[in-house]
């Protein structure tokens, strides 16, 4: 998966439990919710297929800047399916980013932001957080213990 022609941009996504996420320190996190990857036929790429084009979530507009990126996958999946260390969150207009065109991306309002992940850490779950109760529709916060020892996505909010 390469975001670029250069072999410096490539996105890495590595495979692990949430357990191994323990060697991180606990600090709050975004889930937000994207669609399973799609065929786009020249369209925009959006949900899973935007992660691994740019490395990088958008378009949001945050209160508090996150340390952790989760992303949540609607049906089929229906399911916390990768995990990222946020590196920088950036104004698209006003700072240098990989997404081309972005203000034609009808998730993007003016003001929102980038979650530019650590392209070098990404992972895809060995052991996926299952959806219960309430449909996750909008990012909410959460914190990295609480994801790590969540059993279902109910368990996120408490």
């Amino acid at each position: 998966m390469s975001n670029n022609d250069s072999v410096d941009n490539e996105i890495k996504v590595y495979r692990k439990s949430r357990d191994d996420l323990e060697e991180l320190r606990d600090g709050l996190m975004i889930i937000c919710p994207g669609k399973p990857t799609q065929e786009t036929n020249g369209n925009k790429p959006f949900g899973e297929d935007f992660l691994f084009k740019y490395g990088a979530w958008g378009f949001v507009r945050l209160k508090y800047a996150p340390e952790y990126f989760g992303l949540y996958l609607s049906t089929p999946v229906k399911a916390v399916t990768y995990f990222g260390i946020v590196e920088d969150i950036i104004d698209p207009r006003k700072e240098e980013h990989p997404v081309d065109n972005f203000r034609e991306y009808e998730s993007y309002e003016e003001g929102d932001e980038l979650i530019m992940l650590k392209r070098d850490k990404i992972i895809e779950l060995n052991d996926l957080l299952p959806y219960e109760g309430n449909r996750i529709q909008g990012w909410r916060y959460t914190t990295l213990n609480q994801f790590i020892e969540a059993e279902t996505t109910d368990d996120l909010w408490e």
